[in-house]
């Protein structure tokens, strides 16, 4: 291997028509340090792209010169900005007496950034940085970075033939330029993957996303995942009639929740001789209560030493309300832990009246989609996927400081999710 071929070869340029001269340099250029690489790019041409000519001698294509110092950003050697200035061949048509420059693989017509660099931004892309760290690490512009991202958002349309036999259906806030203020997500549940993204969960156009698949194809998704949300229930028993749908376990639970933490927050009031009480063990109101602690430690609050389950008895006791809805909560939650059916509808069913008025709303939700509820007791599937999904969305949100986009916010999750290839 001779020595341009050792240099062509640590530089990742294909094209042996390149020949480096042995002159690199080290330059500040803007302000910026570059190693700078100098080449020749020469080779003979089969043929004029100008008329077509086939060149067989000097009597139809001859070298007419060079086109010197054109810069060509590439890859970054051992963390140093790096910067090929090759001098490309000219050449003469005898016949058309037009002039062409020599080409190469190593970058397109009329551009100034190497395939590898644009190689390399995609990789950036299926990361979790912002756009622009990728342009700055890269010594490229962030218009740059937009117009790669066009460029790969033009083809995030997914066209599935199948359904998932059991889906998982959510949303979250997307950009200001989507049709609704939230798009609607879909994940596979037995792949764990991204299924699809809408950019507005209405049900109507739901409805026609949904309908773009066969009736046949629609009968076969067995169980679909979701929330309390009406408009995912209704659309779901109107286009999927064989489908169980199932309230995601975690969002009963903080219903539940929120109602136990709203009647405890409103108890805390200065005038309240247990406000400090209140307001420093919540976490422990909200514990399950199998999970609490016998062991005695010394509390300042109470002067003595006192354990967990003595703290808890002792600040439920000072109010019948919050008494009544804490039995509530505590039994939902053991019902659901336990997958004891029965125990959960005889709570939802009959109520104690003491219990505060948000618990009561709970229970009322509760009572309204049974059923659906019931079905996450028999079957093992959760909305744990795609929450995991959106927690990356959100992340990736976060980093980027928002976007403006939908279509650019969308090639990003999709690339980082591996569903589409740079």
């Amino acid at each position: 291997m001779s020595h341009n071929d050792y240099i062509l070869n640590l530089l990742n340029i294909e094209d042996h028509n390149i020949f480096i001269l042995n002159n690199i340099q080290n330059k500040t250029i803007k302000n910026k340090n570059y190693k700078v690489i100098e080449g020749i790019l020469t080779y003979t041409p089969d043929h004029c792209p100008c008329c077509g000519i086939v060149n067989e001698s000097t009597n139809d294509i001859i070298k007419w010169g060079f086109r010197k110092n054109c810069k060509i950003k590439i890859p970054k050697i051992s963390n140093c900005l790096s910067l090929l200035i090759l001098h490309k061949q000219r050449f003469f048509c005898k016949h058309c007496h037009n002039t062409f420059l020599a080409e190469t693989s190593l970058v397109d017509k009329n551009k100034n950034i190497s395939n590898n660099t644009e190689l390399q931004i995609s990789m950036e892309l299926m990361s979790k940085q912002s756009e622009k760290d990728i342009a700055k690490r890269l010594d490229v512009s962030v218009s740059k970075i937009d117009r790669k991202l066009n460029e790969i958002s033009s083809h995030t349309v997914l066209r599935h033939e199948h359904l998932p036999s059991c889906m998982n259906w959510d949303e979250f806030k997307a950009t200001n330029d989507t049709k609704g203020k939230m798009a609607f997500i879909i994940t596979d549940n037995d792949k764990g993957s991204i299924f699809d993204i809408q950019d507005s969960r209405k049900s109507r156009d739901l409805e026609i996303y949904f309908k773009r698949y066969s009736r046949a194809e629609r009968q076969k998704v067995k169980l679909i995942s979701m929330d309390f949300y009406s408009g995912y229930i209704s659309l779901a028993e109107k286009l999927f009639k064989n489908a169980d749908i199932v309230i995601d376990r975690f969002h009963i639970v903080v219903q539940a929740y929120n109602a136990l933490n709203s009647t405890r927050i409103g108890l805390c009031y200065k005038s309240n001789p247990n406000y400090k009480k209140l307001k420093k063990f919540w976490k422990l109101i909200l514990k399950n209560e199998n999970d609490l602690s016998n062991e005695k430690k010394y509390d300042k609050h109470f002067k003595k030493e006192i354990s967990q389950k003595e703290i808890v008895s002792f600040l439920v006791n000072t109010d019948k309300t919050l008494k009544a809805t804490y039995e509530c909560y505590q039994g939902l939650i053991n019902s659901l832990r336990n997958k004891d059916f029965n125990k959960f509808k005889n709570i939802v069913f009959h109520q104690n009246n003491n219990v505060s008025n948000k618990m009561k709303k709970t229970l009322k939700l509760y009572k309204k989609n049974i059923k659906y509820i019931h079905n996450s007791f028999k079957y093992d599937i959760n909305n744990g996927i795609i929450e995991g999904k959106n927690n990356l969305i959100k992340c990736l949100k976060r980093i980027a400081f928002g976007y403006r986009k939908y279509d650019h916010f969308i090639a990003r999750i999709f690339l980082i999710s591996g569903i589409i290839k740079g």
